[in-house]
């Protein structure tokens, strides 16, 4: 878009900058207008200023501009969490996501392990807390900072479920229609539940679909 400045009013013609609200105040007129606003005086400039001639170009530029397809359609867009699981960064749709929050020990249910983590109290909820990092086949990283564990809540329709995340970044926008095809080196179970990967940060986010991630989290347990 051109940066040409439009056509500008005299400075020795903006009185309301030297004598009027701007400047000295000593206008005589502002007793009869109170503000520069209402005064006849800036009223005309104004007219001036807006019947003035465009610079060359300006029209035709934001014609251009304005007629041009926007490409970007509803739903071609979404708001994902991005979170960070063993060495994989990984992200869910906002639309699952119920909150993050401090990692909690969760307590063990009785004749089960491995998956299905426990059950934590959160907010005086109990959540079912899985293992995301062995359903995906994500495996765990020595040295991880545990101050930087989160606990990630989400829910689909009447599914809610918790998982431990090594990290949590932020909540970003995605061009769904950019997404490309996740690399053939990730697990297994892991691309089953990609929809596709995207760049983010210097580094490739793989944007999980949950609708497959629920069911399979359902059949594994």
């Amino acid at each position: 878009m051109s940066t040409k400045p439009l056509t500008v009013i005299d400075p020795a013609q903006q009185c309301w900058n030297r004598i009027g609200v701007r400047g000295d105040r000593s206008c005589p007129e502002l007793l009869a207008h109170t503000h520069c606003n209402n005064c006849p005086v800036f009223a005309a400039a104004g007219r001036r200023f807006l019947d003035a001639p465009s610079p060359a170009g300006y029209l035709d530029e934001w014609t251009t501009a304005l007629a041009a397809r926007d490409d970007t359609r509803e739903g071609d867009e979404s708001s994902v969490l991005v979170f960070r699981l063993g060495d994989e960064w990984l992200a869910l749709p906002v639309a699952v996501l119920v909150e993050v929050t401090r990692p909690r020990t969760p307590h063990r249910v009785p004749h089960r392990g491995g998956f299905l983590a426990g059950m934590a109290n959160i907010r005086g909820e109990l959540h079912l807390c899985v293992r995301l990092d062995l359903l995906l086949g994500v495996a765990a990283i020595e040295n991880a900072d545990p101050d930087l564990r989160r606990l990630v809540v989400i829910r689909r329709e009447n599914d809610g479920w918790a998982f431990a995340a090594d990290e949590v970044d932020q909540v970003h926008r995605v061009l769904l229609p950019d997404l490309t095809s996740a690399a053939p080196t990730l697990a297994r179970s892991q691309g089953k539940l990609t929809r596709g990967v995207f760049p983010h940060a210097g580094r490739s986010v793989g944007l999980l679909d949950d609708a497959r991630l629920f069911q399979a989290i359902r059949e594994r347990l």
